[in-house]
C-alpha cells in the first residue's frame, strides 16, 4: 500500500474573485486531472448545516427495517434506475458490492408507473409515519446546491483545457442528467457477518470481466465513473482509494473536514482522448465497526448528446500518453449517445432491475 501518495487540495473560492483567480483554479485542476484524475475542493460554498441535515435524515432512512426501505426499491417508477437498492444487488465489474443505497434525482413529471403507483419519494405522510421528515426537501435541495457548484467546475475544467467557458455548457451541460447515490456501507465482522443480515455469497456475473481476476471482497470494487463529474462527501470513516498513476497499488482518500473530492469520469476522458484521466477507485471492505456513508453526485452529459473529442486535441502536449485501462476496455471506441453508454452500464451493474420490460432508457 502506498503511504505517501496525497490528493491535491483545491481553494475554488478564487472562481468568484476574478480572471487571475480563474486561471490559477484552471491550472491546477489541468494538474490533478491529468495525474490522478481526482482532487479535494474546499470553500466550496455548500452550507455545513444542510450537509449534516442530509447525513441526519439519511442515517435514519437506513435504519428503517429492510421491507420498509423496499416499498422504494428501483424498478417502481418509470426512471427504473432509480430507488434503493439492498445489500448484494449492486455488481460492479462481477463482484458484489457490500454495501445498501439509493440513487435518486429531482423529481420529475412522469416518474410514477401507473402499474406501480409508487412515488419516487416518500409521501409527507410517510415521512412523518418513518420518522424521516425532511427527506425529500433535504435531498432536493442538495442536488440543487451540487448542480450550481458542478457547473461552476465544469467552466473551470473548460478553462483548464484552454477552450472557452462556456464550451461544455453549450455542448453537453445545457440541460445536464443529474442524480446522486445515497450510500451506506455496513460494518461487517471478519467473517463476513453484517449487524442483522449477511448479503448473498455470489450471483449472477454480466458484465464481461474474463479478463480479471478474482478479487477479495470491496464496499464497492474497483471502477471508474461514467459520466463528466463526480462530487463526493463523505463521512469520516473514510474507506475511499484511488489507483495510483504509477504502479497498480491504490492509496487512501481519507475524509477532510470542509472538503469534497471530485474526480472526472469516463466521458471527459474520452473527450480529451486520454489527455484526463477518468481513474479506478474502490471502497475498502468496511470492518471499522462503525458504519459508513457517502453520497456522490453524478453530473453527466445531455442523454441524446454524442461525446466528441474537443476542438482543440491535437494542440495539447502529452495528448497521445493513453495507458491502458485497467478492464482491458477502450472507452474511445464508443461512438453513441451518452444515454446508450449509460443504459449499458446501468443494466449490467443493476440486472435484477433495470430494462427487464422496456429495454430502453427513459
Amino acid at each position: 500500500m502506498i503511504e505517501r501518495e496525497k490528493l491535491p487540495i483545491i481553494d475554488i473560492s478564487l472562481l468568484t474573485k476574478d480572471e487571475d483567480g480563474k486561471k490559477q483554479i484552471a491550472k491546477e485542476i489541468n494538474k490533478a486531472c491529468k495525474e490522478h484524475g481526482f482532487f479535494y475542493i474546499k470553500n466550496h460554498g455548500v452550507e455545513q448545516v444542510l450537509i449534516d441535515k442530509l447525513q441526519s435524515v439519511v442515517t435514519k432512512f437506513f435504519s428503517l427495517p429492510l421491507e420498509t426501505k423496499m416499498k422504494w426499491k428501483m424498478g417502481l417508477t418509470n426512471r427504473e434506475w432509480l430507488g434503493f437498492f439492498k445489500v448484494g444487488q449492486e455488481i460492479t465489474y462481477g463482484e458484489i458490492d457490500y454495501k445498501e443505497g439509493v440513487y435518486i434525482s429531482t423529481e420529475m413529471d412522469g416518474d410514477i408507473n401507473p402499474v406501480n403507483n409508487v412515488p419516487l419519494y416518500p409521501t409527507e405522510e410517510q415521512e412523518e409515519q418513518y420518522e424521516i421528515q425532511g427527506f425529500k426537501s433535504t435531498i432536493e435541495t442538495y442536488l440543487k446546491r451540487l448542480t450550481e457548484l458542478s457547473h461552476q467546475l465544469i467552466e473551470a475544467i473548460s478553462l483548464s483545457l484552454h477552450l472557452p467557458s462556456n464550451y461544455f455548457h453549450n455542448n453537453y451541460t445545457y440541460d445536464p442528467f443529474v442524480f446522486m447515490g445515497l450510500l451506506h456501507y455496513p460494518y461487517f465482522n471478519n467473517q463476513g457477518e453484517e449487524k442483522d443480515d449477511q448479503p448473498p455469497p455470489t450471483l449472477n456475473k454480466p458484465d464481461d470481466t474474463s479478463n480479471l481476476k478474482k478479487q477479495e471482497k470491496f464496499g464497492t470494487c474497483q471502477h471508474t465513473d461514467w459520466g463528466l463529474l463526480t462530487i463526493l462527501h463523505q463521512d469520516d470513516v473514510g474507506g475511499l482509494q484511488i489507483k495510483s498513476k504509477n504502479s497498480d497499488e491504490f492509496f487512501d482518500a481519507p475524509p477532510i473536514e470542509g472538503t469534497f473530492i471530485c474526480n472526472i469520469g469516463d466521458m471527459l476522458d474520452k473527450m480529451t482522448g486520454g489527455y484526463y484521466l477518468s481513474n479506478v477507485h474502490r471502497v475498502k471492505y468496511n470492518i471499522s465497526g462503525r458504519d459508513r456513508f457517502s453520497f456522490p453526485f453524478f453530473i453527466d452529459p445531455c442523454l441524446n448528446s454524442v461525446p466528441k473529442l474537443i476542438p482543440n486535441y491535437d494542440d495539447l502536449s502529452d495528448f497521445a500518453d493513453k495507458p491502458e485501462r485497467w478492464d482491458k476496455q477502450n472507452i474511445h471506441e464508443f461512438h453513441g449517445t451518452y444515454g446508450q453508454y449509460f443504459m449499458t452500464k446501468i443494466g449490467r451493474v443493476f440486472p435484477d432491475y433495470v430494462y427487464k420490460k422496456s429495454g430502453k432508457l427513459v
